[in-house]
């Protein structure tokens, strides 16, 4: 149930194949009433995009959550991260930012291939995302000699449902060889 509040595509797809084979048997039948059940099907598929739309799930709720974590990282506004992320109790992650903080400014960060998965049945509900980070930056003290200006890593990230919000509670880095 949940594929057709987080994507339209199955609503519109299903929508397209029953418009498709009502208007076939009209084609071949030129009954009124085939027409009307065309109506009612766009009406339908209309209605469940709207809907889609409408409801935020958990999982678009995180997704939300990370995008702006990278909106915050790239706009070098590391005090809304930590406000607004990253949970009070997540003393890893929060000594990660900091020291993050003081050594470099983000120029962009993307995640890809991101995979999330909502426990709903924890108290407060949690949540588990992986992704690949890139990051790329500049050094703020131009005396430190890095021979790179990016960072990847796999990232496995700890979420909590805190009220409305999701914040991070921890976070797990595995960095390995870009080839």
């Amino acid at each position: 149930m949940t594929m057709f509040l987080e994507d339209p595509l199955p609503i519109i797809l299903v929508g397209i194949v029953v418009v498709a084979v009502l208007a076939f048997a009209y084609v071949n039948v030129r009954r009124g009433a085939l027409l009307w059940a065309i109506a009612a099907t766009l009406a339908v598929v209309l209605v469940g995009v709207a809907v889609e739309r409408l409801v935020v799930t958990d999982r678009e709720q995180v997704e939300a959550t990370l995008d702006g974590v990278i909106e915050a990282m790239e706009a070098d506004d590391w005090e809304r991260l930590k406000r607004d992320y990253i949970a009070p109790g997540a003393t890893y992650t929060l000594q990660r930012a900091e020291f993050a903080r003081g050594l470099i400014a983000v120029i962009s960060a993307k995640a890809n291939r991101l995979e999330v998965t909502v426990n709903p049945l924890t108290s407060p509900p949690t949540a588990e995302a992986q992704f690949t980070g890139v990051i790329s930056y500049r050094l703020r003290d131009p005396a430190n000699q890095f021979p790179y200006d990016y960072y990847v890593a796999r990232f496995v990230v700890e979420l909590q449902k805190e009220g409305d919000r999701w914040m991070i509670s921890n976070h797990e880095e595995q960095t390995r060889p870009v080839f």
